[in-house]
């Protein structure tokens, strides 16, 4: 009976664990620029910026990885917000790093992986903008 009860609580921690860090968290309604990357890891990472008067108003961000790479994650998302596009374009896997803290030799790659989304969701976010400025007639 012990173990029906453990196996119980148990699970219900990991529903509300599950629900906390994928259902509940908050996304980017219509993205202006977003990325979805799997790395030669196997992690998967997605990453949705809001741009409103020419700055990252909002970020997003997901990922199936560890721990780290969800740190990777979340700090690249939050090291672009506020900020311009030139400026977000600068944001590499050491600004990622210098914010996450010492990083083990085998997780140096979700910094780069969090780098590289960032990067491609701005790609988005320029590709968009440019196909926009062209495609109505002058």
């Amino acid at each position: 009976m012990n173990i029906l009860i453990a196996c119980l609580i148990l699970f219900g921690l990991v529903a509300a664990w599950f629900t906390f860090h994928y259902l509940a968290s908050a996304q980017v309604d219509n993205p202006d620029g977003s990325a979805r990357i799997t790395g030669n890891c196997g992690d998967t990472m997605e990453i949705a910026l809001q741009i409103r008067e020419g700055r990252v108003a909002d970020t997003s961000c997901w990922t199936d990885g560890c721990s780290v790479s969800k740190s990777c994650a979340e700090t690249a998302a939050l090291l672009a917000r506020g900020r311009t596009i030139e400026e977000v374009r600068r944001i590499n896997m050491i600004a990622i790093m210098d914010e996450v803290g010492q990083l083990p030799d085998t997780h140096l790659h979700c910094a780069q992986l969090a780098e590289t989304t960032l990067q491609r969701a701005v790609q988005d976010y320029l590709g968009k903008l440019g196909a926009n400025c062209c495609s109505h007639p002058h």
